[in-house]
């Protein structure tokens, strides 16, 4: 299995490129920049990453079409693509916080609306779109003028789709080069795995490459309780945003209510920067941390890489750890004592 690496947004171009070239000398497979309002743009900020480095693959995660056209999508991912001379990759689904920000909306055929973009941004990498008058009809996006996109001359870029939900799941698996599933554990992906598999044996024609990664947040730091710190701040993001159906796999019914009806004070916290939920004890926060993260001290990690197995037995083919505060030292730890255990 292979190792990929999620960057906080507020990371400028020169501390991608130093991180970058050190996950490139580590044996990372590729950076994913994190898309969010108000930050740097992730498909420009990976331009001088692409310049300064050989092999390592990157692009955004996730961009959503309901926040720009699929064709301009087309227009940013296909430039880095070819400054990168091939090695660009996109995650692409609904969104979210953007949207909220944007005061922006998504059609009630969420599904629908995320294939016909994937599609297009398909066929202009694969140069379909200037077969006729009219390239692409949907009932969301069209795409009405010939586009023939005859300046690229890289491999066409790896198209994933962001899934949470299984009907999502089965039609990226369907339609896409991969699925990015978000932050699933191991004892979630049996049905998640059994989704794409269903998608798979729906396509037109066999994959030759799929690929399916999953957004796992990182929070392994020589100090223990800085990392739980770090931990319990992010989860209000983590494994659909706390959702009570989910949480049910792993706790009893008096801590999911615990936890679902405290949600805003979780999400306030964050914003504060506060390692103080009320209503909710710090025993339970932990605990929650370390079922929906890598969450702990150096001698921890062998319990975390056996974790990183039963992911690999699922089926995934890569990992993507997403990375906080100091992430030289996380990216560290990462590439000298957990990616030639996954090889």
């Amino acid at each position: 299995m292979e190792v990929d690496l999620i960057l906080e947004p507020n990371l400028s171009p020169d501390q991608i490129v130093e991180l970058g070239q050190a996950a490139e000398r580590y044996g990372v497979r590729g950076i994913w920049m994190s898309n969010y309002f108000a930050h740097w743009d992730p498909i420009t900020s990976l331009v001088p990453l692409a310049q300064s480095t050989d092999r390592l693959l990157m692009g955004p995660l996730a961009i959503s079409p309901f926040e720009m056209h699929p064709l301009k999508i087309v227009n940013g991912l296909m430039t880095l693509n070819e400054i990168a001379n091939g090695r660009a990759m996109l995650a692409m689904g609904p969104g979210e916080g953007n949207l909220d920000a944007m005061g922006l909306s998504k059609p009630k055929k969420q599904v629908v609306a995320v294939r016909e973009a994937i599609e297009i941004v398909l066929a202009a990498a694969h140069g379909q779109l200037s077969d006729s008058d009219r390239p692409y009809q949907g009932e969301f996006f069209s795409v009405n003028y010939p586009c023939a996109y005859d300046w690229l001359k890289a491999p066409p870029p790896f198209i994933y789709g962001t899934a949470y939900r299984h009907m999502m799941m089965r039609m990226e698996a369907r339609v896409a080069d991969g699925v990015f599933l978000g932050c699933n554990t191991p004892e979630m992906l049996d049905s998640a795995m059994e989704n794409i598999r269903i998608g798979l044996d729906r396509r037109e024609k066999p994959a030759e490459e799929f690929r399916v990664n999953t957004f796992w947040g990182w929070h392994i730091k020589e100090d223990r309780e800085a990392a739980y710190r770090e931990s319990r701040k992010e989860l209000p993001w983590r494994a659909r945003k706390l959702d009570g159906d989910m949480l049910k796999i792993f706790l009893d019914e008096d801590e999911v209510e615990t936890i679902t009806s405290n949600f805003d004070n979780f999400v306030h916290a964050y914003f504060t920067n506060s390692d103080d939920v009320p209503g909710v004890p710090t025993e339970l926060r932990s605990k929650l941390a370390e079922l929906l993260t890598s969450t702990g001290g150096l001698e921890d990690l062998d319990r975390e890489i056996e974790r990183f197995r039963a992911f690999e037995r699922a089926g995934l083919t890569e990992i993507a750890f997403r990375l906080h505060d100091d992430p030289m030292d996380g990216l560290k730890i990462i590439g000298e004592r957990v990616i030639d255990q996954l090889r």
